[in-house]
């Protein structure tokens, strides 16, 4: 669980205290498409909602369909913010990429992800 500071008012102090930031609603993708071709996901995440952890092991396409600031969260504990534009789009190459991400920001957060699969 992640820890953060608060701050408490006693007797017209300000006093610090470490407590403990409840755990983000993980929210998984909705499958829309799923076929030999091609999985197609939707992400709908609301503020403060976050993806399960998973692993990129297809290349894949995403477009953002409403933006807002997302939090990357890797298995060693490092995380890194972005602003992800509505109307970004971007491909992906399969790196074996294992993480979760977080909606940061203060409105929805919708995403379409295509994933390439291998033919057969």
């Amino acid at each position: 669980m992640k820890q953060f500071f608060a701050r408490l008012l006693f007797g017209g102090f300000a006093v610090a205290v470490l407590a403990q930031r409840p755990p983000a609603k993980v929210v998984p993708a909705q499958i829309v498409v799923d076929n030999p071709k091609v999985t197609v996901s939707r992400w709908l995440l609301q503020p403060g909602e976050q993806s399960p952890v998973h692993t990129h092991s297809l290349d894949h396409v995403y477009v953002v369909i409403h933006g807002s600031k997302i939090r990357e969260h890797f298995p060693d504990g490092h995380t890194s913010d972005d602003e992800q534009e509505t109307g970004r789009a971007a491909f992906s190459p399969a790196r074996g990429k294992t993480h979760s991400f977080e909606n940061a920001g203060s409105v929805p957060y919708e995403m379409i992800s295509i994933e390439l699969k291998e033919p057969r």
